[in-house]
């Protein structure tokens, strides 16, 4: 059995959901519409990340003309400049996004979390298309500062939730907004693995193929902690978001997405988080996070409650009717809605409807997804940075994903109940969470 979280009414949080204030202005109408491109045009791209996910991403575009290439990490650039014998090669990526010689249209940023947010900001600035891993940035503010980047730039961008592409998120997606459980009245989602538990290790030294000053790129320096690459950086605060903030924009992307979580039903949110007492370094080995939403409650009904259960911990909605089912829900599944007639669990790749015998999904309305870099791609050479034809995972979605997901960590970290209106410029929100809202950049890599 779980950990209960501690218990709110949920009136009293809907009492506590204060009004939202005007918008912040994101769009600008001067900007210049993207180019448009030929269909049979190759785009002139930067990749900066070019090992791991990196790897697979650059494959993804390989089609394209790929001009430059940036990493860290000696060997792995080696590798992929093989691959691309033409493209020029850099150590550091703000050196590619300030070379204009390389006549670039586009980057794709497959860095640890902590350089997303610095990366991003110089290629939007320079009105480049985007392509970001997931999570989108390091801190909330950092969300804002590229959504209204993008919107004001431009920008054909995309953040690489990649199973947003896949068939089966489409139609849970049609199945919830047709009714097919009845109205929704809770979300749990959750997770097995655990990114954790990052400790020093005192006199440790890098290998020679990684540049760590510039590894740590905006980051204070600090001792190098062996195993730290490529993947174990997720662990530790400075660099990841731990195991919600790796995992949660794909698990929580299908209930945002089913949801309308984007729009206005998702402007107001009361946010807590429990976990083991927090690590100044190392992120938690599990975590429990819930997000209340006021303004997606069915009419007359309660806010919408969306929880959030990782490192091995059972939703207990889950354990009780995989109980009762003599199935294994937690082991299959990773999504749980909850309707007023039923449940509908998901994974990935299937869905499963429960309590409703007679249900029928709705025919298919969302088109199939050419690919979810092809998206972007697609996008770039029509010039459809919103609207019609633009990735379904722009950062006008994606970013307000990201701060969500964020926040939970915030909760946690800051031991708070948040109460929180996306409309507020982020720190009028609580002034006093600044310290996990916010990143303090070294010399030379500030967003400014």
């Amino acid at each position: 059995m779980t950990t209960p979280l501690p218990r709110i009414p949920r009136r009293q949080f809907l009492r506590r959901a204060v009004a939202a204030a005007t918008l912040l202005p994101v769009a600008c109408a001067s900007a210049p519409k993207p180019k448009r491109y030929a269909a049979n045009e190759k785009l002139r791209l930067g990749v900066i990340g070019v090992a791991n996910q990196g790897g697979s991403n650059l494959n993804a575009v390989a089609s394209e003309d790929i001009v430059a290439l940036c990493d860290v990490d000696r060997d792995y650039l080696a590798a992929a400049s093989s691959q691309f014998p033409n493209a020029r090669s850099f150590v550091d990526f703000r050196e590619l996004l300030t070379d204009d010689s390389l006549g670039l249209d586009g980057v794709v940023i497959s860095t640890p979390d902590h350089t997303h947010a610095p990366a991003t900001v110089m290629a939007l600035k320079r009105r480049l298309a985007v392509y970001c891993e997931k999570p989108l940035t390091h801190t909330v503010e950092e969300c804002r500062t590229l959504q209204n980047l993008a919107a004001k730039h431009r920008c054909v961008t995309q953040m690489g939730t990649i199973i947003h592409a896949e068939p089966n998120y489409r139609r849970v997606v049609e199945a919830i907004r047709a009714g097919v459980i009845g109205p929704i009245t809770q979300v749990d989602c959750w997770c097995p693995k655990s990114w954790c538990c990052a400790k020093p290790t005192p006199g440790a030294v890098p290998p020679e193929r990684l540049n760590w000053p510039l590894w740590q790129g905006p980051i204070p320096d600090a001792p190098y902690v062996e195993g730290i690459a490529p993947a174990n950086w997720r662990g530790h605060w400075s660099y990841g978001t731990g195991t919600l903030g790796d995992m949660g924009c794909h698990i929580l992307d299908l209930p945002f997405w089913a949801l309308d979580l984007a729009g206005p039903k998702g402007d107001r949110m009361i946010v807590a988080a429990d976990g083991p007492p927090v690590d100044a370094m190392g992120c938690p080995e599990w975590l429990e996070a819930t997000w209340v939403f006021p303004n997606a409650a069915p009419p007359k009904g309660d806010p919408l409650i969306v929880r959030w259960f990782d490192g091995g911990r059972i939703p207990p909605t889950v354990q009780e009717i995989g109980a009762k089912d003599r199935q294994d829900y937690f082991g299959r599944y990773m999504v749980c809605f909850q309707g007023t007639h039923g449940f509908l669990l998901a994974n990935y790749g299937e869905m499963k409807i429960l309590m409703v015998p007679d249900a029928v999904l709705p025919e298919p309305t969302i088109p199939a997804s050419p690919g979810h870099h092809r998206e972007w791609l697609d996008a770039i050479r029509s010039g459809a940075d919103t609207g019609d034809g633009a990735p379904l995972c722009r950062f006008e979605y994606s970013a307000p994903l990201t701060e969500m997901v964020l926040l939970g960590t915030v909760a946690y970290r800051s031991r708070s109940q948040i109460t929180w209106d996306r409309p507020l410029p982020v720190l009028a929100n609580d002034p006093a969470l600044k310290p996990w809202l916010t990143e303090r950049y070294r010399d030379g890599w500030s967003l400014t």
